[in-house]
């Protein structure tokens, strides 16, 4: 261990450098980065090698947290040595983040995020995130220490991912006060072995946050939605069409049960398209189906695939109040359940946008987005989901799902269905359980004066 002061200002902030001793390199690279920060006091820590690269990252924080610790400290921050300070580092910056992630009951902030599934802005430049990658610089909260002190890691495992794993509580600093150098090896990574994938990444991530950032504004500046009563809802019912095979007589009876009883859905069974690749099939049939809403002058519709299955979230109130307020956001389709997402951000506690949505079992598309369907270029290589997605960025799924598929242990349309049993089970319930840990966050963290920011 190597305790480096950098000047004489009091209160220095502690921090704790993993550094391979051979990697003189690095050495030489992270101790420029912090040359002119006097805020900072470096204790540079001899990294535990290991062949795994992970895990010897991992058992050098476990080091760290066991024997370096001062019972005072109410956390700690470790960097890696390929750290590098963005042009928005400032000593104000970084504290005054720590500081709300503190308020906010954080575990973990993290400097900057070469990867991440889904994130939430809760605080002006602190955002929640769900999973993530890059430990560049890593602020552990103390109340934190034993959660990682008490886990055990497989040598597959990445220590991000693992400490992603631990908490529901982790948080990064946008815009990035940190990225990682290129070296042109990792020790910990070996995908990052590539030339420029590392900076790659991190520009992807920068890009994908500012676009989510202007996606939530979009929606907060269309102004608040109206409250609707209940009542109101007595005398819609929505034009449903149902695509099904003839000769899928079972899944015909499932699905005519499915509906049994609510008279909210005007039903009309479309003779599915038959082809040889089913996706193609499908895409024809949902052409079909458009096209019989144009000459229906319908406004709004649901299209349903034979093994969709309501789940006990099902409500008439719920489906139409979601039905009226994501036509009023503009949206184009709202998903009922989807069994994979990318990124998704909360609108309302119960609807989200989505940048890519599987799954077509249940959706409601509105008039405007009629068109654009039947005009869409398409080939033999369509998958119906996918193809809606691209088309729109205005897209939604609810949560909790109102809609999943019943697995008939065979598929017309999508072949790994039938190779891989139980798929559909597994993907539904990834998505739900992705989607409760974000709806979660929205609950704990939204606030009037966060949406304000967006203004």
């Amino acid at each position: 261990m190597e305790v480096l002061k950098n000047g004489s200002i009091d209160n220095n902030i502690p921090i704790f450098i993993i550094n391979l001793k051979r990697r003189t390199d690095r050495k030489e690279s992270i101790l420029k980065e912090f040359s002119s920060r006097n805020e900072f006091s470096l204790t540079i820590v001899e990294a535990n090698e290991h062949t795994f690269g992970a895990l010897g990252l991992w058992n050098t924080i476990r080091y760290i947290l066991q024997n370096m610790v001062n019972e005072k400290d109410e956390f700690i921050i470790f960097c890696e040595d390929d750290l590098q300070f963005t042009r928005h580092y400032s000593k104000k910056y970084l504290l005054s983040s720590i500081a709300k992630a503190q308020k906010r009951n954080a575990d973990i902030l993290l400097g900057g995020v070469s990867w991440f599934a889904s994130a939430i802005q809760i605080a002006k430049n602190l955002f929640w995130v769900e999973n993530f990658s890059g430990l560049q610089f890593t602020i552990i909260f103390k109340k934190f220490f034993k959660e990682i002190l008490d886990a055990s890691m497989e040598n597959f495992e990445a220590a991000d991912y693992k400490i992603a794993s631990l908490t529901d509580k982790a948080m990064f600093i946008y815009p990035f006060i940190s990225t990682q150098k290129e070296f042109g090896y990792s020790d910990a990574t070996p995908n990052n072995n590539q030339n420029g994938r590392v900076t790659a990444l991190f520009n992807w991530t920068s890009d994908k946050l500012k676009l989510l950032r202007h996606v939530k504004k979009a929606y907060v500046k269309k102004g608040g939605l109206k409250d609707i009563e209940y009542e109101s809802f007595e005398n819609i019912i929505i034009p449903t069409y149902i695509i099904n095979l003839p000769e899928r007589t079972e899944r015909l009876e499932h699905i005519r049960n499915q509906f049994v009883g609510r008279k909210e859905f005007d039903i009309t069974i479309v003779e599915a398209c038959k082809h040889k690749i089913g996706a193609y099939g499908l895409w024809l049939s949902i052409r079909k189906v458009i096209q019989m809403a144009i000459d229906n002058d319908d406004d709004v519709i649901i299209i349903c695939e034979d093994d969709h299955q309501f789940t006990e979230h099902y409500s008439k109130e719920y489906l139409l109040k979601n039905i009226i307020e994501a036509h009023e956001q503009g949206a184009c389709f709202l998903s009922g359940g989807t069994g994979r997402f990318d990124h998704a951000i909360p609108l309302t506690e119960n609807r989200y946008w989505v940048n890519h949505c599987l799954s077509a079992q249940f959706v409601v598309l509105y008039k405007k987005f009629f068109r654009q369907i039947l005009e869409e270029p398409f080939n033999e290589s369509v998958v119906a989901d996918l193809l809606y997605s691209a088309m729109t960025s205005n897209k939604m799924v609810l949560y909790p799902f109102i809609s999943t598929q019943k697995d008939f242990g065979y598929s017309d349309v999508t072949d790994i269905h039938n190779k891989d049993k139980g798929i559909v089970a597994r993907l539904f319930s990834e998505s739900d359980a992705r989607l409760s840990r974000i709806q979660k966050a929205y609950r704990k963290y939204k606030s009037p004066e966060l949406s304000k920011s967006f203004a």
